[in-house]
C-alpha cells in the first residue's frame, strides 16, 4: 500500500475514534458508605452497574468512606456496596443526569454477606452535592410529549423557554433572553462537543439542529455555571443523545432492534 494512503486511513481512523469517543456526554455518581451507628466504612468494594448497558464499574472506598465514579454516561444505574462483617446492600434506580452530580450515601447494617438488602432510588432528590448549575433537565418524556410548534418549526431548543428567567424577544427584534443577557449570550454542546454558529457565537440557535426523537435529554443551565460548562453570560444548553442499549424492541414496521 501507498505510504501516503497508510498515514491517510490512519488519520481518518483516529479521527473516527475520537469523534465517536467524545460524543458520550458524561456525568458523575458520588457518595459516602456508613454503618448504623454512622461511622465510615473504608475498603467497601462499590460496584456501579449501568442498566441500560449492563457495563460494571468497582472502587473501594476511601479513608473518608466516600466513592466517586467519573466521566460515567448519563442513564440509570445500580449501586451495589459489598463490606467485610456488613449484609450487601444493592440501590436500584438512580439517575444520572447531564451537567449534575449524583449523590447515593449508603448505610450498611452489620450482617453475612450473603444476606442483601435492596433500597430503590437512594439517591439523593435534592442534589446538595455542587453549588454550582443553576437550572433543570428536559428529559426525554418531556421533549417527546410537549408540543413544538413556532417559528422555528418543530425545534426542542424552543422548549428553553419553559425554565424561569427565560423570554421571547422576537417580538422586539430579538431572540431568546434568559436573566436579561443578551440573545447571543447563549452557549451549545451535543454530547460534549460545541455546538455554535462560528459566524454569529453566542446566538441563541445551534447550527446543528437536533432532531427530537435522537435526544434523551437536555439541561439548560441559566446561572451560576461550573467551570467546566461556564463560558457565556446567558444560558449554557448541554444536550445529549441517545444511546443503544442490550434492550430489544421492535418497531412498527416490525424492525427488531436495540432499543435506543
Amino acid at each position: 500500500m501507498n505510504p501516503r494512503v497508510s498515514i491517510v486511513i490512519s488519520l481518518a481512523y483516529l479521527l473516527v475514534g475520537s469523534a465517536l469517543f467524545a460524543q458520550v456526554s458524561t456525568s458523575r455518581l458520588t457518595g459516602t458508605v456508613q454503618d448504623a451507628t454512622g461511622a465510615l466504612v473504608t475498603g467497601a468494594a462499590v460496584t456501579l452497574r449501568n442498566d441500560g448497558t449492563g457495563a460494571t464499574r468497582t472502587i473501594n472506598t476511601a479513608e473518608s468512606g466516600s466513592f466517586t465514579f467519573d466521566a460515567i454516561p448519563t442513564g440509570v444505574y445500580t449501586v451495589e456496596v459489598e463490606a467485610k462483617g456488613f449484609r450487601k446492600v444493592v440501590l436500584r434506580a438512580n439517575e444520572v443526569r447531564i451537567g449534575q452530580p449524583t449523590t447515593v450515601n449508603v448505610s450498611v447494617e452489620v450482617g453475612q454477606q450473603a444476606d442483601t438488602v435492596e433500597v430503590v432510588g437512594a439517591a439523593e432528590t435534592v442534589q446538595t452535592s455542587t453549588s454550582g448549575n443553576y437550572g433543570n433537565v428536559l428529559t426525554e418524556k418531556i421533549i417527546k410529549d410537549m408540543p413544538i410548534v413556532g417559528s422555528r418549526g418543530r425545534n426542542p431548543l424552543n422548549l428553553v423557554l419553559l425554565q424561569p428567567g427565560t423570554m421571547d424577544g422576537s417580538n422586539t427584534g430579538g431572540g431568546y433572553h434568559v436573566h436579561g443577557a443578551r440573545d447571543r449570550a447563549w452557549n451549545f454542546t451535543l454530547d460534549g462537543i460545541d455546538n455554535n454558529d462560528p459566524s454569529a457565537g453566542g446566538s441563541n440557535f445551534s447550527p446543528t439542529r437536533t432532531n427530537r426523537d435522537s435526544l434523551s435529554e437536555f439541561r439548560v443551565v441559566t446561572s451560576n455555571p461550573t467551570a467546566d460548562i461556564g463560558r457565556n453570560s446567558g444560558a449554557t444548553v448541554l444536550l445529549v443523545s441517545k444511546s443503544g442499549t442490550t434492550n430489544f424492541m421492535a418497531t412498527d414496521s416490525g424492525f427488531i432492534g436495540r432499543r435506543g
